[in-house]
Formats: structure tokens, C-alpha cells, sequence
């Protein structure tokens, strides 16, 4: 039996195979030695195929790019990957853009908050990505214009580097069209959607009204047609009540919400909305154990007492930028895991190992797998 025998005896037609060798070399990123090694043939009848078939091979400085890469940057896998797709896009969507970089792209934002370099950590490692890079910035390298005065004046950019073949997934033109067509034809990956947007672009907020603990969960944009494709999936996918406000005079920004005192809400949002983010995990546990309580004293300290946490070690990853600011261009960069360390170590420092709050923050780090030692 010959070679070309052997392969096509794999395959219902030519068309099929064509495919095949389109998605090993052109989407899994393949060489057609490693392809030839999968079908059993040589190197060279590979080759002949794809001279058959009109298929573009690599130039030698193509290849030889890729073969530096392999073992750093892994490739798209579709059949693998569609929840890592739709976590993504709801990332660019929301608060970080995508970026071509090197031959290959990324996906970066500013921060001042620990729990978004965490929350971008743990998605990088939970499906083999690339380590995350953090870079310390000056905010505003000129004078802040007047409605940004309260804002920051130092932060972090936070990079993850992905292999290119990522980009055929990455929909950052038509936001609303992709919610539209997430929720029509996968709307059982819609919730981890909109869990991603609410950690990158969203808020959880307790408050006391009546006398009784209310909260609230929703995404802040100034895209409002992105607000609206979101607000139409949750009301027609999830069949949950939300709340769309109109854009802020000032900011522009709108607020997409839905009440945690909907007992509808409550059980979606306990159940289906699965944090990464610490920040927002606290916040869930907190709106789980108090919401509908009568706002007694000490619930409303506990309430204060976290947002003052996460403050305190917003500061603290101003003072960490401003200081590796200081250092030569070239020893700025910090991996995330790094600066996750060193942050931590700089709040256990001046925390009472007693303090409650500080006993919850140590839980919920070892419930994330972050190292605090």
C-alpha cells in the first residue's frame, strides 16, 4: 500500500482531508514533519499535498519563529477551548484590549487592584497560558484633567501574551453582535459571560435600606449597546429581572444591574456565577450571608471592614508601582505571581494575625490557590 493510500484511507474525500491539514497546520500552528509523524508518512508527501491542494507553507524565517515560540506560547484548540474563548472575549469587551505583539497578540489593561492581577493569573494557569507580565505607569504622564483629579497617580499594566491562532476567537469589533449570537446558539456559556464582565468591568454593592441589607450586581460601561445585547440575553436566556440605567452625564457611563433581593437573582447569582476574582468572591459571600439581615452594627462594621481591606491594598499597589518606577527600564517588569508575593507579604506585615477580616482575606487566598507565604 502506498503512502497516498495509506492517508486518504483516513478520509471520506479530498475536501476532508484539505481541512484537516488547514486546521494542524494553520490553526494548531503544526510543521509538517510533526503533521506527517500523525498520518504515518513521510515529510515529503505532506509536502506534495500541499502543492496539490494550493496551500501556503512557511517561509524559513516563518518556521523558524515558530519553532522558537512552541513550548511557551500553546495554540488554539477549538475542541478544547470554547469556554477559554468566551472568557476572553468577555475580557476585551469589557476592560482590557487586544493588541498584536511580536508576531503574536495580547491582551492587557491598567490596574491599581491586586484582585485583578490575581483574577488574570489564575485564568493564565487554570488553562495553560503564558505567565502574566505587570509593568509599573505613570497614570497621567501630564497635568490630570479636572474630572480625573481623584484618580490615581500610579498603576500597573497587566499583559497576557497569547499565540496568534487566539485571534480567529477574539471578537472585539461587534460586541453586541457576539452576546447575541452567544445566547442564541451557546446560551449555556452565557453566565460564564457575564461572570467575566461583572469581575473586569462590574461591581457587587451592599447597602442598607429600610433596615434590612440590599445588593446589587451589575457592569458599568459607556457602551450602551453592549449594555443592551446583555441586558436582552439575561432577561430572554436567563429569565431574570435587570435594571438599565441611562449614561451618566459626566463619565458617560451606564449601569446594567440586577437586585440581590430577587430571590431569582440570588439563586443565579449563588449558584451560576462562579468567581476568579477575590475581591468579587468576598463580596459574594458577604451578599449571600447578609443580604434580607436587618442591618445590625456588626454586620454593617464587617461590610466596612472589607471595603477598607481592599483599599488598603489598593494603596499598597500604588506604592509597589511607584517604587519599581524608580528602577532602570529594563528591571521594571515583574511577573504577576511575583508581585502577588510581594504585595501580600507588604499587607501580613501591618495585619494582626487576630484581626477577622485578615483570617477571611488568608481563607479565601488558600480557597484560590494563591501562595501567601
Amino acid at each position: 500500500m502506498t503512502a497516498r493510500s495509506k492517508l486518504f484511507r483516513q478520509f471520506n474525500s479530498k475536501d476532508e482531508l484539505r481541512r484537516k491539514l488547514m486546521e494542524l497546520y494553520y490553526t494548531r500552528r503544526l510543521s509538517q514533519r510533526e503533521i506527517a509523524g500523525i498520518f504515518g508518512v513521510c515529510q515529503t508527501r505532506i509536502s506534495q499535498f500541499f502543492k496539490e491542494f494550493g496551500l501556503i507553507a512557511r517561509n524559513k524565517s516563518e518556521a523558524a519563529s515558530l519553532a522558537k515560540s512552541k513550548g511557551r506560547y500553546r495554540s488554539f484548540d477549538p475542541e478544547k477551548d470554547e469556554e477559554l474563548a468566551v472568557q476572553l472575549n468577555a475580557l476585551i469587551h469589557t476592560d482590557f484590549y487586544k493588541e498584536k505583539w511580536r508576531r503574536k497578540i495580547r491582551i492587557r489593561t491598567a490596574t491599581t487592584h491586586l484582585g485583578m492581577i490575581i483574577f488574570l493569573d489564575k485564568l493564565a494557569k487554570n488553562h495553560d497560558l503564558p505567565a502574566v507580565k505587570c509593568e509599573p505607569r505613570l497614570s497621567y504622564k501630564n497635568n490630570k484633567p479636572l474630572r480625573f483629579q481623584k484618580a490615581h497617580d500610579y498603576e500597573w499594566t497587566i499583559k497576557l501574551p497569547l499565540d496568534e491562532s487566539f485571534n480567529q476567537i477574539l471578537e472585539d469589533s461587534d460586541k453586541s453582535g457576539y452576546v447575541e449570537r452567544l445566547s442564541r446558539f451557546r446560551k449555556e456559556l452565557f453566565p460564564i459571560y457575564f461572570t467575566r464582565a461583572v469581575e473586569c468591568d462590574g461591581s457587587i454593592v451592599l447597602t442598607k435600606k429600610r433596615s434590612k441589607i440590599t445588593g446589587k450586581v451589575g457592569i458599568y460601561s459607556k457602551d450602551y449597546q453592549h449594555l443592551l445585547s446583555i441586558k436582552k440575553a439575561i432577561n430572554e436566556v436567563l429569565r431574570l429581572p435587570t435594571i438599565l440605567s441611562n449614561p451618566d452625564r459626566r463619565d458617560k457611563c451606564a449601569n446594567l444591574y440586577m437586585l440581590l433581593t430577587n430571590p431569582k437573582v440570588m439563586d443565579f447569582f449563588e449558584e451560576e456565577m462562579n468567581f476568579i476574582h477575590p475581591e468579587k468572591m468576598w463580596m459574594k459571600e458577604l451578599a449571600l450571608k447578609y443580604v434580607g439581615e436587618y442591618a445590625k452594627l456588626e454586620i454593617l462594621e464587617e461590610i466596612r471592614n472589607v471595603n477598607r481591606t481592599i483599599k488598603r491594598l489598593t494603596n499598597i499597589m500604588i506604592q509597589l508601582a511607584k517604587e519599581r518606577l524608580s528602577l532602570p527600564r529594563g528591571r521594571r517588569v515583574i511577573q504577576s505571581d511575583d508581585l502577588i508575593k510581594l504585595a501580600l507579604q507588604r499587607f501580613f506585615e501591618c495585619r494582626l494575625d487576630n484581626d477577622k477580616t485578615t483570617q477571611d482575606f488568608t481563607e479565601l487566598l488558600r480557597r484560590l490557590g494563591v501562595c501567601i507565604s
